[in-house]
């Protein structure tokens, strides 16, 4: 057995609800897209936090479902991409506004939770893909 057939057994291709993880994670950006365009409330932490804990949670759903470095490597970059996006249509907002600090923010969350792509919490994921799926047929 090759290296690339070990490291196999752990990518997430093979998941047999892929459409539903990827659907709940567009649902996820339809979430935060949503509420980075509405007026900002006063929830007591900081906003650079809320900016790093969002993106760490995104990075980690889509850095999961990765199924190889390079596929990580865009999934980074999708991600900041859109969260510069966002930054930009706060900005034509009157009641949000643009900021690069936000987006240095988000770019340190994606960074935390991509890296779950390299724990095993990417075979705990084809566990419970596994495990939904026979309850699903």
């Amino acid at each position: 057995m090759t290296e690339n057939d070990s490291n196999a057994a752990d990518r997430p291709s093979g998941l047999k609800l892929i459409r539903a993880w990827y659907l709940l994670g567009a649902l996820m950006l339809l979430l935060v897209g949503v509420a980075s365009l509405m007026p900002a409330p006063q929830v007591g932490v900081s906003d650079k936090v809320s900016h790093v804990a969002t993106y760490a949670v995104l990075g980690a759903w889509f850095g999961l479902l990765a199924s190889n470095r390079l596929v990580l490597s865009w999934t980074i970059v999708g991600l900041l991409g859109y969260g510069i996006l966002l930054e930009l249509l706060q900005g034509t907002t009157s009641y949000r506004y643009a900021e690069w600090a936000d987006v240095v923010a988000n770019g340190g969350g994606i960074l935390i939770g991509a890296t779950l792509y390299f724990t095993p919490l990417k075979r705990l994921l084809a566990y419970v893909d596994q495990r939904l799926a026979r309850l699903v047929q």
